[in-house]
């Protein structure tokens, strides 16, 4: 009776050590943007031009935009995930193509490939850097639109 109780304890004292193991290796570090979001966030907010064909048409909505981030850092396979108008889409697909290398995904401390997804929001301008919430009606200054 004392080894089987034994048995029993000697394993419930290892299981803790065997799930610790478990969730080491397999160790998974997404993509990020140099700088992180801040600086992706102030990257997009610079590049980005709003098409005149979209301005004059109200265009307004979120691209999701999906991308491949390498082994080596760099950008490929850009392309439009959930579309609002072409003008926006091909917008927001050239600005995704202009980033720099970003710092690779890792696994188990290994680069890898990774796809990753970036949402660019569209808002209409009323006017001097404010912009029309197209949910609500509100007002919003640039800073919010990403």
């Amino acid at each position: 009776m004392k080894r089987i109780i034994s048995f029993f304890l000697i394993l419930l004292l290892s299981a803790p050590l065997c799930c610790t193991f478990a969730q080491e290796k397999d160790k998974i570090v997404m993509p990020e943007y140099p700088g992180g979001q801040a600086a992706l966030r102030k990257f997009l907010m610079s590049e980005l031009k709003y098409p005149a064909e979209a301005r004059a048409a109200n265009e307004v909505g979120e691209v999701l935009v999906g991308f491949s981030v390498g082994m080596d850092g760099s950008i490929s396979g850009v392309r439009v995930l959930k579309p609002v108008s072409p003008a926006l889409n091909a917008e927001a697909v050239r600005v995704v193509q202009m980033m720099k290398y970003w710092r690779p995904g890792t696994r188990n401390g290994k680069p890898v490939r990774a796809e990753m997804t970036i949402p660019i929001n569209f808002k209409t301008v009323i006017d001097n850097n404010k912009y029309l919430n197209d949910d609500d009606g509100s007002s919003k200054s640039k800073r919010d639109i990403f």
